[in-house]
């Protein structure tokens, strides 16, 4: 059986904010956090200016499909609306990867 992994250059494309985000999420252990407490962890556990505008994790996810694919960037990090408003939403790790950014991430 073939693994998924993910593309060579990854982890290199990474910047401190995606890393910030992923690890945020892979803290969460699978649960679906809120953009808006995405946003106020990694302002307070990293210490990164995050913007408090709700599309400032949609510009993180708009780099892995711009850079891979929308499929890959939904295999990665999920998201869903949290209401008919379609403004605030939630996110999780996707599971594909899920094994391999813990392994990068020692969590």
């Amino acid at each position: 059986m073939t693994r998924d992994t993910l593309p060579d250059d990854f982890f290199d494309r990474l910047s401190p904010k995606k890393e910030a985000l992923l690890q945020v999420l892979l803290d969460a252990e699978g649960d679906w956090v809120r953009g808006v407490d995405i946003r106020e962890r990694m302002r307070q556990e990293y210490g990164l200016s995050v913007p408090h505008h709700p599309g400032a994790i949609a510009v993180h996810l708009g780099h892995y499909t711009q850079w891979y694919s929308e499929e890959f960037r939904r295999d990665v990090i999920p998201g869903r609306w949290v209401d008919n408003s379609r403004t605030h939403a939630e996110f999780k790790i996707g599971e594909k990867y899920e094994d391999e950014l813990r392994e990068w991430f020692g969590k």
